[in-house]
């Protein structure tokens, strides 16, 4: 799994492929339908809007917005992608942010081959403290049932951030718990966690994750945005 995925969820997942799965949960992110698709207000969707970030393994990466649709996996997305101005290769990974019904998405990819994705409630629209939802999803993935549970809840609406020199107030924080289930186990276990920093009207400041599945693969990491520009 690249390490610079917005949401760095692929590589857990995968973990867990091989486990036959149980009954699933329903979720914030089931039951969309495209024609409830609202205007994407976190950060600018128009061409030439583009961010920049650093992660704690050195790389840095740009997002790109590219004011296109996209229809993936039942709905539309405003279409950006990312480029690791680190890597050799410099390819285009493409991502999926959108708003249906209250809910700001996204789209994790799973196996890393733009194939296989979940849709994932990041944000609710007017959010406050302790505002708390679900996300839930079962995919085949190589053959196997996986199940998915991922419990985000608003820690603050109100954080003050200053990163690169630049401050920004008002920022909310939203905080996930990451969890999986397998017939091989009584009830979800924990694997993770995941806190996005999220500023209306900039897009996401920061994100930090601290992952332990089952004891065989513990990870931290860190993204934070240096700098950004909105094409007017």
């Amino acid at each position: 799994m690249n390490t610079k995925n917005i949401l760095k969820l692929s590589f857990l997942f995968a973990l867990l492929i091989g486990m036959a799965s149980c009954a699933k949960k329903g979720g914030d992110n089931k039951n969309l339908i495209d024609t409830n698709k609202q205007p994407f207000d976190i950060m600018s969707t128009k061409a030439g809007s583009w961010w920049l970030y650093k992660a704690d393994d050195g790389s840095v990466f740009y997002r790109y917005a590219t004011g296109q649709d996209s229809f993936v996996s039942g709905l539309t997305y405003e279409y950006f992608y990312r480029i690791d101005t680190t890597s050799v290769m410099k390819e285009k990974i493409p991502e999926y942010f959108g708003k249906n019904d209250g809910k700001y998405i996204s789209l994790i990819d799973l196996d890393g081959k733009e194939k296989t994705y979940i849709t994932y409630v990041i944000l609710k629209e007017n959010p406050v403290p302790s505002q708390s939802w679900e996300n839930t999803e079962r995919k085949k993935i190589e053959g196997w049932d996986v199940d998915m549970y991922i419990v985000s809840k608003v820690q603050s609406i109100n954080e003050t951030l200053t990163i690169n020199g630049k401050t920004y107030d008002n920022v909310i924080l939203v905080h996930n718990d990451l969890k999986a289930k397998s017939v091989l186990m009584p009830a979800y276990i924990n694997c993770g966690t995941l806190d996005v920093w999220f500023k209306i009207g900039v897009g996401i400041i920061k994100e930090r994750g601290d992952i332990d599945v089952i004891g065989l693969v513990k990870k931290t990491y860190a993204d934070e945005l240096l700098d950004y520009h909105i094409e007017p």
